[in-house]
């Protein structure tokens, strides 16, 4: 895989992706959005392309990236690794750099996120599902949980790994796949 700087990359065993920064034979380090650098061995990340895919040249296989533009008139887009089909809704992960105006137009950006998980799940025939929410107060949960029971009936959910995420992920299975 050749890199440059300022590609985006993705590490596999963790949750992380950002900007290149430097590399050299065997490691690459680069900047996550979250402001840290961090430095993995080459055959930890890939480069995400243009379509959104990642590949690598030391693994003879892609790791399916899905983009969501979520919101058409802005163009925000979010990458989504459905490979591990753990999507993580917290704003600072979907999309770090957005400022929403209020509570509410961060709300209806998560649960249009949301929506387009389902249909790129019913579209890949994707069965199960973790959404990660959070604890907090509660309302990201609790409005995810109306939109499935009213939208989305042949969608059940449960309460997600206690132990891997303390009350704060959803899982959802999907019964009956669209046409």
């Amino acid at each position: 895989m050749k890199l440059r700087v300022g590609e985006l990359i993705f590490v596999t065993d963790e949750d992380l992706k950002g900007l290149v920064t430097c590399f050299n034979e065997r490691d690459v380090t680069f900047t996550c959005d979250d402001g840290f650098d961090y430095t993995f061995p080459l055959e930890k990340v890939f480069r995400i392309n243009e379509e959104g895919n990642a590949e690598s040249s030391t693994r003879k296989r892609k790791i399916e990236l899905t983009t969501i533009h979520v919101k058409k008139e802005k163009q925000d887009v979010v990458y989504l690794n459905v490979q591990d089909r753990v999507i993580d809704l917290h704003l600072e992960v979907l999309i770090p750099s957005k400022q929403f105006l209020n509570d509410f137009e961060a709300l209806s950006f998560q649960l249009d996120v949301v929506r387009e998980v389902i249909f790129q799940a019913n579209r890949k025939r994707i069965r199960k599902l973790t959404l990660v929410h959070g604890i907090g107060k509660g309302k990201l949960r609790k409005e995810l949980r109306n939109l499935l029971d009213n939208s989305y009936p042949e969608i059940e959910y449960l309460d997600g790994n206690y132990q891997k995420y303390g009350g704060g992920a959803t899982d959802i299975i999907i019964h009956q796949f669209d046409s």
